[in-house]
């Protein structure tokens, strides 16, 4: 227990300190090397569990704990095609900019307890966001040499489970939730908002939120297993030092996500599963507001109704297989495919947010070693470079062109 307790408050401190190139608009693909391994899959398999996903699953699960470590390598860029107008609000510099933002570690924790034949408890820590550093002063703001946004979210999440029968189950889980978040060279945008001195260069602020998930799962035919679960949206406490960039003073929720799989063992060795997932992001107004709002008379920026980054709902079609090639290997492959939440029409402010991934490829694998219990499991995920390209809202004779790839390792150990 002394050795589990080290490894949470590692995560904890290194989760504060990285971030994650979200894959799904501010989501990862998934949450744990099993489910990351079959393109992000998990609402009806109990194994992938352990780290977030469904909490059902855990009462399916004997004693057990695991630890991940993720390489994140993203490829971001924007791109300005297009002389000024002479007549745009605020013109950009034509060119290619890409961020300096290479390489991220994210770590994952996860562990599960038997509290008796039909109850379980666990525990588990993973944390996402957005991160991107132009070296240029893509607005024009004098007071910053770069323009950059650092967005973390940390997830301490506490469940319960119990099973009905053998074959069914339900969870709930508690999400307790810390964020932090930085923006830096967006002075220029001063004139347009309702608090310009807490808009921009302001450092690190940070704040806590809280929500909660349910969900099920079982066996509803032979062979055929069925899972669903339900995020609530996470309400959290408003990001002062950035109340007149983020609409309603600074308050930045996380939104509600529902997920439904099926799992169909084809065989002893084989099974295919299948996930589809809803993110209703456009239930928080700091991300699903439109730039559009500023032309409404006063809409500024960081106003109930000021502009966010204008991102639609996202669903997020994923399906992944398991191969058992012998007792103690097992091999998966996924792909998942959603649409952008980023539509063309919002690209200015998504410069800082280029989450325009829509389809990704995995391989994972898990290998058996030593004692009874012991895992090392493997995860690659590719999501190929996807473009946006739209208007520049604040001079429209200007294309801009976002680009976002990323590759992904996840290394991880259960025992």
């Amino acid at each position: 227990m002394k050795k589990l307790n080290r490894l949470f408050l590692i995560t904890l401190c290194l989760l504060v300190v990285t971030t994650a190139k979200a894959i799904d608009g501010y989501h990862m693909l998934g949450y744990g090397t099993v489910s990351k391994g079959m393109g992000g899959v998990g609402a009806a398999y109990y194994r992938a569990s352990i780290v977030g996903n469904n909490p059902a699953g855990r009462a399916f699960l004997d004693k057990q704990y695991t630890a991940s470590l993720t390489f994140l390598f993203p490829s971001t860029s924007y791109t300005v095609t297009g002389a000024p107008s002479g007549d745009g609000i605020l013109p950009l510099v034509p060119g290619k900019v890409e961020s300096d933002v290479d390489l991220k570690l994210v770590p994952n924790l996860g562990a599960n307890w038997r509290l008796s034949d039909n109850t379980a408890f666990g525990l588990s820590v993973y944390g996402t966001g957005i991160a991107a550093d132009f070296p240029t002063q893509t607005f024009y703001d004098p007071t910053s040499e770069n323009t950059s946004v650092t967005f973390n979210q940390l997830y301490l999440e506490p469940s319960y489970a119990i099973k009905f029968g053998e074959k069914h189950a339900f969870g709930i889980s508690a999400l307790l939730m810390c964020q932090t978040f930085e923006v830096t060279g967006i002075y220029s945008f001063g004139a347009m908002s309702q608090n310009p001195e807490h808009l921009s260069n302001n450092g690190m602020d940070y704040n806590f939120g809280a929500g909660f998930k349910i969900g099920y799962m079982g066996e509803i035919l032979k062979g055929l297993n069925f899972g669903v679960s339900y995020q609530s949206r996470t309400f959290a406490g408003k990001l002062s030092e950035y109340a007149g960039l983020l609409a309603e003073d600074g308050k930045l929720d996380a939104p509600s996500v529902i997920t439904a799989g099926l799992n169909y063992q084809v065989c002893d060795k084989f099974k295919v599963l299948f996930d589809v997932q809803k993110i209703n992001f456009s239930e928080v107004k700091s991300l699903g507001n439109s730039i559009n709002n500023l032309l409404v008379e006063n809409n500024l920026m960081g106003s109930d109704n000021g502009p966010g980054f204008g991102w639609e709902d996202m669903t997020v079609f994923k399906v992944g297989a398991e191969f058992n090639a012998s007792e103690k290997l097992a091999l998966r492959a996924g792909y998942a495919y959603g649409n952008e939440p980023v539509q063309e029409s919002e690209v200015l402010f998504n410069i800082l947010a280029s989450v325009v991934n829509n389809q990704h490829i995995t391989l994972g694998a898990t290998k058996k070693i030593g004692a009874k219990g012991k895992d090392l499991n493997l995860a690659l995920v590719y999501a190929p470079a996807n473009n946006v390209k739209g208007p520049n809202s604040l001079d429209p004779a200007q294309q801009i062109d976002l680009e976002l790839g990323v590759f992904e390792i996840e290394l991880g150990i259960t025992f």
